[in-house]
């Protein structure tokens, strides 16, 4: 940054309009809510969102402000959500599906935050290109026609190329012509598309990282034309201080891991204890983002720059110490919504993986929802453990490698910060360590994905103690029944004989 005295970042978006994709999504309601805080002078913040469960936009932006996120906005200046201004679109649809009225609305934006994507590893090729692929560059195609446009962030992924181990902040080279791919999504039979799917991602771990790594060479295609910026953040997990610590609204990382494991649903791993969960906290990403455009907007106009949001390789969550620290936490910490005693192995056998996975965890589940069909509740343990094991299964590529991810330019952020931005978007990370972050991720996880409050963790301590004594008693049980088998089944010489030997 050269030595001209620059605007600070809520000067610089005073007055400014931005537009946001992905706004109903973690990371997009982090973006907004703290855009509005701390930027309060900012112009209108539009956000982009489709038609759900019968929901316009509208409506859907006033559940999205109704998140506990945004409890302190809410008290401290709630006439700043006046600024949201829902636009009714679809990434996934041409022109983003946006009306005449909306693209005249929003011509005077300068910011665009492009966060809407479909992270679902397990999506069909044509509907991961429709949205990941396409929807950026119809994204990009609308952005050219804004005439004051300072920054355009697309937000892509530290895993847009897996296949490479130690990723720069750099583009690399296609799969193939992100051209072809649009094309052959719009033309050619979906049920066509999918069964090539495999071929044509060049046996890509899934189709997420695929069209990710597609959308990125359509941004290095536009540099020259676009106030360009790829931000690739790792595993986006729990706000750490901002605007509240520890909320989160997904099961990603490791309030997942620990909640999961608490409440006794999630007892086999499928992990490599040498690998390492690459996790960067939700509100020093979202701050960082924020700071790349300020800086965008008044860097050369076609210096594509790539920051890689990631965790420093002394601040990575080794897959060992959350194991270790697992049980630490379940007990520290209880479930109160407990399903079974928090217990279970982690292994890369996939074989020994389904087999610990049937004892630890369907047989359990089969006999909770046999008390619940008799309390006459609806059982659903055992639909729940499918997906438990449908997410690992998709997973088994990223739990089992391992990655370095280089970050000078996303280290090299704060540098040019004055001294209020220095306080108010400060990305220093997992400040206490690690031991005390995945605390507050537990706790997180406890507070926001099972809704229950920190007075209930008395009586949780009480109800894990009964699951141990009743997890023992089934293993007990479980032994009993297995010895009965087997000697059901010896041969009868042989009992006489070995009852002839210890006499």
């Amino acid at each position: 940054m050269d030595s001209i005295p620059r605007k600070s970042i809520p000067e610089t978006f005073a007055g400014a309009d931005v537009f946001i994709t992905g706004g109903s999504g973690f990371m997009g309601k982090v973006l907004i809510e703290k855009l509005l805080r701390s930027c309060p002078k900012v112009g209108n913040v539009f956000v982009l969102l489709r038609p759900r469960k019968g929901k316009l936009a509208k409506e859907r932006v006033a559940d999205l402000v109704q998140a506990p996120l945004f409890n302190k906005l809410r008290e401290e200046r709630p006439y700043l959500f006046q600024k949201i201004i829902p636009i009714d679109g679809d990434c996934s649809q041409l022109r983003l599906g946006l009306q005449d009225e909306s693209i005249r609305r929003m011509s005077n934006v300068q910011f665009v935050f492009h966060a809407a994507a479909s992270v679902r590893f397990d999506d069909p090729l044509d509907k991961a290109l429709l949205l990941n692929t396409r929807g950026t560059h119809e994204v990009l195609r609308w952005a050219k026609t804004l005439q004051n446009l300072k920054a355009l962030v697309h937000i892509s992924t530290t895993y847009s190329n897996p296949e490479i181990p130690h990723v720069e902040e750099k583009i690399y080279p296609a799969k193939m012509d992100w051209r072809q791919a649009i094309e052959m999504v719009e033309k050619v039979d979906p049920d066509v598309l999918n069964t090539l799917a495999e071929k044509l991602s060049g046996f890509a771990p899934n189709t997420y990282t695929f069209t990710k790594g597609l959308a990125e060479q359509i941004c290095y295609d536009y540099r020259h034309e676009l106030p360009l910026v790829i931000f690739r953040p790792s595993i986006v997990i729990n706000t750490e201080t901002e605007p509240m610590p520890g909320w989160i609204e997904n099961y990603n990382g490791p309030a997942g891991i620990l909640s999961a494991h608490a409440a006794g649903i999630l007892r086999t791993l499928y992990v490599s204890m040498d690998c390492h969960m690459n996790c960067i906290p939700a509100d020093v990403s979202i701050k960082a983002i924020i700071i790349a455009a300020w800086k965008k907007s008044f860097s050369p106009r076609d210096d594509l720059v790539i920051y890689n949001s990631a965790a420093e390789p002394d601040k990575a969550m080794g897959y060992e110490f959350l194991y270790e620290e697992s049980d630490y936490f379940s007990h520290r910490i209880p479930m109160l919504k407990m399903m079974w005693a928090p217990t279970g192995q982690a292994t890369t056998n996939s074989t020994l993986f389904c087999v610990l996975f049937f004892l630890y965890q369907v047989i359990p589940a089969y006999f909770v929802d046999i008390v619940l069909r008799l309390c006459k509740m609806k059982p659903f343990l055992l639909k729940l453990q499918r997906s438990i094991f449908h997410a690992q299964s998709s997973l088994m590529y990223f739990t089992t490698h391992d990655w370095i991810f280089d970050t000078h330019n996303f280290r090299s952020l704060s540098k040019d910060l004055g001294e209020l931005d220095k306080i108010h978007f400060d990305i220093a990370y997992i400040k206490q360590g690690l031991l005390e972050y995945c605390s507050l991720c537990m706790l997180g996880g406890r507070r926001y994905l099972f809704k229950e409050s920190d007075d209930s963790i008395m009586v949780a301590f009480k109800r894990l103690k009964r699951f141990e004594l009743a997890d023992r008693l089934l293993k007990l049980a479980m032994f009993v029944g297995f010895a009965y088998v087997l000697r059901s089944y010896l041969p009868e010489s042989w009992l006489q004989h070995e009852q002839l030997r210890t006499n």
